[in-house]
């Protein structure tokens, strides 16, 4: 299934979008292999030029599917790979809307057909193109662009057409592809990263130690490293959240204390958060130590309430069987040791190509490439899989729904047995259920597992959302 999220913008549309065309490289302001939240954020400051924006993704997979960001106003869809959400193809489904050039020759718009004649006119020669039988479409492939005609019924069932019976029935274009490579009939690849750029890095998780990244080749680990460290790693913050409320204070003893948001808070005893969006993490400070304490990880999933405040961030878990012994031994309900489930100040409670080999729902091999004594999990590992490399986990803490109104998970048999046990605490713990903001969610509430020095923020789809990391 697929989901549409619009976001309206009251402003006229101005007449005819100028668009240049770059095969394999851009067209207009749209690069390939930008990442979306960089691409929002243009459309976004363009208000006038994109005043609807529908965002289409697999809502029970979201790896299985590319993420779009449909126009329909300009005939324009961007497709995002889902894995590393950087645009990978442009779709140009109505050519009439927009006006698009080549080399600074008109090329389609409300005044500029695109015929076949126009297109071999202004993109040069090219090899003879193919027939799409089933679909009745002839392909005009170039380097980076491909043009789409359509065929009539008595020509479709030819494999050939050739170029001089095209040119004399000269259709209409009706699509325009531009991707990366010389045909969009092979599989469409990114754009390489440059050597430098840090966009999806990745992160390498010890849980109860810390975390290293990759291309940095640096770490940072609890209760061990300043905010100094963290600074000279990492750089300045993106924003700094001084923690002024704590949902989950009265489950803890000491009492934790009660301020105003600020900047570094190096007089005061509360904690602090270095939120990085371009990174997708946050870093949380202790207020008397000034040590990392705990640490947040986003996987920006669509239709949650972070959706393109974070970056994705590429953490892959390595646990081993002795880890995973400690881990499950040591899982617990997130209540007793979870302080904050998001730290941005947006809320009073919440903050904003090739595959790894583990993990699950995304679309790895878990067992083939690891051995039986390691096992990875990945961003794209489904919630069942990560119970199946860390064992059963505890009652889930719910956030960002209301009593009577959340979907509750159904317990399984290990929690069932707890339950029984402990018959003072029966189902869930909520978070904020009765708040106004938390009524107006139009997304479903997460639910927040817990194991030895990880929690992970799940969604109704067996996804997962976030990860938070800290040491016992």
């Amino acid at each position: 299934t697929n989901m549409a999220a619009a976001m309206e913008r009251p402003t006229a549309l101005p007449p005819g979008v100028s668009m240049e065309l770059l095969p394999g490289k851009a067209l207009g302001p749209f690069n390939l292999g930008s990442p979306i939240s960089n691409v929002i954020a243009y459309m976004r400051k363009r208000g006038m030029e994109y005043r609807r924006i529908q965002v289409q993704f697999n809502t029970s997979n979201p790896y299985r599917m590319d993420i779009g960001l449909v126009l329909s106003h300009l005939g324009l869809r961007l497709r995002f790979c889902s894995y590393s959400q950087r645009l990978k193809i442009i779709d140009v489904f109505q050519p009439m809307k927009i006006r698009m050039s080549y080399d600074s020759r008109p090329l389609s718009g409300p005044d500029t057909t695109p015929t076949f004649s126009l297109v071999s006119r202004v993109l040069g020669p090219t090899f003879p193109g193919r027939n799409n039988t089933r679909k009745r479409m002839h392909m005009l492939q170039y380097p980076g662009v491909c043009a789409l005609f359509p065929l009539k019924k008595a020509s479709s069932q030819r494999a050939e057409m050739t170029r001089e019976s095209l040119e004399q029935a000269d259709p209409v274009a009706e699509r325009f592809f531009v991707h990366v490579g010389k045909s969009c009939a092979e599989r469409l690849q990114l754009p390489p990263l440059e050597t430098s750029c840090l966009y999806f890095e990745t992160v390498v998780v010890r849980i109860n130690t810390g975390i290293r990244f990759a291309k940095r080749k640096r770490s940072l680990l609890f209760q061990r490293h300043t905010l100094q460290h963290v600074m000279s790693i990492l750089g300045m913050p993106d924003q700094v959240y001084v923690k002024d409320t704590d949902s989950m204070r009265i489950h803890r003893s000491p009492l934790s204390t009660k301020g105003d948001k600020g900047c570094f808070p190096l007089q005061d005893s509360r904690d602090y958060f270095l939120n990085y969006f371009q990174m997708g993490m946050d870093v949380l400070i202790c207020g008397t130590t000034h040590k990392v304490s705990k640490i947040i990880l986003h996987t920006n999933m669509p239709a949650t309430r972070n959706f393109n405040r974070y970056n994705r961030c590429n953490y892959q878990i390595m646990v081993n069987s002795e880890e995973r012994a400690e881990i499950n031994s040591g899982s617990k309900s997130p209540a007793s040791i979870i302080s904050s489930p998001s730290p941005s100040s947006s809320s009073s409670s919440r903050g904003g190509h090739g595959k790894p080999g583990g993990g699950g729902g995304g679309g790895g091999n878990n067992g083939k490439q690891q051995s039986k004594k390691s096992r990875l999990i990945s961003f794209n590992t489904s919630w069942s899989e990560i119970q199946r490399i860390l064992g059963p986990c505890g009652r889930p803490m719910v956030y960002g729904g209301s009593p009577g109104l959340v979907d509750y998970p159904t317990p399984t048999s290990s929690e069932t047995k707890a339950n029984k046990r402990d018959k003072a605490q029966t189902g869930p713990m909520i978070l904020g259920g009765a708040s106004e903001l938390n009524r107006l969610n139009p997304f479903k509430p997460t639910y927040f597992y817990a194991y030895e020095g990880i929690i992970f923020e799940v969604l109704p789809n067996d996804y997962i959302a976030s990860i938070i990391l800290f040491s016992i």
